[in-house]
């Protein structure tokens, strides 16, 4: 159906997010959060987001 986004754009949406992330969790730090994640950890936080972004697109796109 051609609704997914490109891959250097996906890319681009992860990095921005996970530099986002790493921003907000260094604000936070130990005093809001009961851990700092790791690199690997907000990296996926970034994929997860980015993947719910892509079926928010994909479910509008579909009609429901």
């Amino acid at each position: 159906m051609g609704t997914e986004m490109d891959a250097k754009t996906t890319r681009k949406l992860e990095r921005e997010l996970e530099q986002a992330i790493a921003g907000i969790v260094a604000r936070l730090g130990f005093r809001k959060l009961p851990l700092l994640p790791s690199q690997h950890t907000m990296h996926l936080m970034a994929k997860a987001a980015v993947a719910v972004y892509e079926a928010a697109v994909e479910s509008q796109r579909s009609g429901e």
